[in-house]
């Protein structure tokens, strides 16, 4: 159950940061570059679509991220999480989305695969991943002092 609890709350956690600031760089602070490169992008984003992504994603990280860091224990949580988050931006985005977007959408400007994957890898990977380590972290620590306390 304790498991449970801890990876919704990275879930939660992991899409709330993520999903907000995936809208600080794609709309507030790119938003007007991104429609002058793609001149086929919607004019506004669907909404649902982008949340059931950003949940599937959180909700995935969030469940693998405890596997990683158990295979990988000679390493720091800190060290696991952003490897584990980089790992993840560019399985979900890099590979999947960014360079089958070139390859399928006729004018798709290289320029926009790399800004845009560049950021989902090194920004929300590698934070995704911080934030899942945070939440492990944290949970390890709680349980250790119940031992120590219990």
């Amino acid at each position: 159950m304790q498991q449970t609890k801890t990876w919704l709350i990275s879930a939660a956690v992991v899409f709330v940061v993520l999903f907000n600031l995936g809208y600080v760089f794609h709309d507030l602070l790119l938003g007007p570059w991104f429609h002058e490169q793609i001149p086929f992008a919607r004019e506004h984003y669907v909404i649902p679509y982008l949340a059931l992504a950003f949940a599937a994603y959180a909700l995935i990280l969030s469940y693998l991220f405890p596997a990683f860091h158990a295979f990988h224990p000679q390493r720091s949580i800190w060290a696991n999480g952003l490897r584990f988050g980089l790992l993840m931006g560019v399985l979900f985005d890099a590979l999947q989305g960014g360079i089958i977007e070139v390859a399928t959408f006729e004018g798709m400007p290289i320029e926009v695969f790399l800004v845009d994957s560049g950021y989902h890898v090194f920004v929300e990977g590698s934070l995704g991943g911080l934030l899942a380590a945070a939440v492990s972290a944290r949970r390890a620590s709680r349980l250790a002092r119940s031992a120590v306390a219990g």
